[in-house]
C-alpha cells in the first residue's frame, strides 16, 4: 500500500497599490510586490500503512515541542537595561539587540507574509510616489490566529511598559511594512499626528523579520525629536518631508541610521520623527509593527481627518475621555499579571 499525498502547488501574484477597509477591522492600505510561497505537500494519514503513521505521530510530536518552545520565547521577559530605558527617555527612541532569535522569527513570517498576501487581491490605480513606498496592511492579528498570538507576546508589551514606565499597555493596532525591492522612500513624518490619544505614553514596536542592510532602508530616527515640534500637525508625504527635514536641519538633531539585524527590534516614541531610504536590494523588506498605548491611556477628541479614521478603525465604541478598551484593544502585559 502506498501513501496517499496531497500536493499544494507554489503560487505567484504580483499587486498594485491598493487602499481598502475589510468587513473585519483590517485595513489594506498597498501593496505592490512579487510572490511566491511554496506549501509542501500534505500526506493523507488514511492510506498509510502502519510504520508511516508513527513518522508523522513523531514528526508532529517534534512539531508540537519547538511550537511550545517558541510560545515560551515570545511570553520570556526580555533583560531591559537601565542604560536603555534611559535612552528611550532621552533619545525618543531605543533599539534592542537579540529580542528574537532566527527560529522564532521563522516560525512566524511565512504565516505574516501570506496573510499580506491574502489580504490585497484587488489591485487599484497606482498613486502617489510615497504611497509606492511599500505595503501597508493593518490589524492582521484579527484574522489569523499566529500573528494574533505573536501580538499578543508579553515579551514585547512588557518591554513597551517598562520603556514607557507604565503599569501595562493594550494593542493599538498591529501593521505589517513591506517595501518590495526598488520600493522608494518614507519620508520624515511622526506617527503621534494619527492617533486620538491624549497622552504620549504610546510607541511602536518595529520588528524586521529579516536582517536589514543599509541598501534595504532601515527606519532612521531624529534623536531627541520626540521633545520638539517639527511638524506634529503635518500627515505623511512629500511636502511635510521638505518641511520636517528643514526642521532637522535647522535643529542639529542628530539622523540614526543604522542596520538592523537579525532578531533586533527598535521602539520609537509616537512622537519621534523618523524616516526610512527606499529598497535598493532584489529582495523585500518585511517588518511587522506593533502600536502599543498605555493600558490606562484616554482617548482624545479627533483633531484631524485621519484621526477620525482611526476612532473608526481601530477604537471602535470608544467615547472621547473613556479609557481605550475596545474588544480591539485588548491589555497584552500588565505588571498584575506576575510574569
Amino acid at each position: 500500500m502506498s501513501c496517499a499525498a496531497a500536493l499544494v502547488p507554489s503560487t505567484s501574484a504580483k499587486y498594485l497599490f491598493s487602499c481598502q477597509e475589510t468587513t473585519r477591522n483590517m485595513l489594506i492600505c498597498r501593496v505592490s510586490r512579487n510572490y511566491s510561497l511554496g506549501f509542501g505537500s500534505a500526506i493523507s494519514r488514511l492510506s498509510c500503512p502502519r510504520r508511516h503513521k508513527l513518522r508523522i505521530s513523531s514528526r508532529s510530536q517534534m512539531q508540537t515541542s519547538e511550537h511550545e518552545h517558541i510560545h515560551v520565547r515570545i511570553h520570556s521577559p526580555y533583560p531591559l537595561s537601565d542604560t536603555q530605558v534611559q535612552s528611550y527617555k532621552d533619545s525618543g527612541f531605543v533599539r534592542l539587540p537579540g529580542v528574537f532569535d532566527a527560529q522564532t522569527l521563522a516560525h512566524y513570517t511565512p504565516t505574516m507574509s501570506l496573510e499580506v498576501a491574502k489580504a490585497d487581491k484587488a489591485p487599484l490605480e497606482e498613486d502617489s510616489d510615497y504611497q509606492k513606498a511599500f505595503t501597508q496592511i493593518m490589524n492582521i492579528w484579527v484574522e489569523s490566529k499566529p500573528v494574533k498570538e505573536f501580538v499578543l507576546g508579553q515579551k514585547l508589551g512588557r518591554i513597551a511598559s517598562e520603556l514607557m514606565g507604565v503599569d501595562g499597555v493594550r494593542i493599538y493596532h498591529d501593521q505589517a511594512l513591506n517595501k518590495e525591492p526598488g520600493g522608494g522612500y518614507t519620508p520624515w513624518h511622526c506617527d503621534g499626528y494619527y492617533w486620538p490619544l491624549q497622552s504620549d505614553k504610546v510607541l511602536t514596536a518595529w520588528v524586521p523579520l529579516q536582517a536589514v542592510p543599509k541598501e534595504m532602508g532601515p527606519l532612521q530616527f531624529a534623536a531627541r525629536s520626540h521633545t520638539h515640534d517639527l511638524g506634529r500637525d503635518l500627515g505623511i508625504g512629500w511636502q511635510a518631508h521638505k518641511t520636517i527635514d528643514a526642521a532637522v536641519k535647522q535643529g542639529g538633531f542628530d539622523i540614526i541610521s543604522e542596520p538592523f539585524q537579525l532578531g533586533e527590534v527598535s521602539f520609537h516614541s509616537g512622537w519621534t520623527f523618523h524616516q526610512a531610504a527606499g529598497n535598493g536590494t532584489d529582495t523585500p523588506r518585511e517588518v511587522f509593527t506593533i502600536i502599543f498605548m498605555d493600558k490606562d491611556m484616554i482617548m482624545a477628541e479627533p483633531i484631524n481627518h485621519n484621526q477620525r479614521l482611526d476612532h473608526h478603525r481601530w477604537l471602535p465604541g470608544v467615547m472621547p475621555g473613556k479609557v481605550c478598551d475596545s474588544p480591539l484593544n485588548p491589555v497584552v502585559w500588565s505588571r498584575d499579571m506576575g510574569l
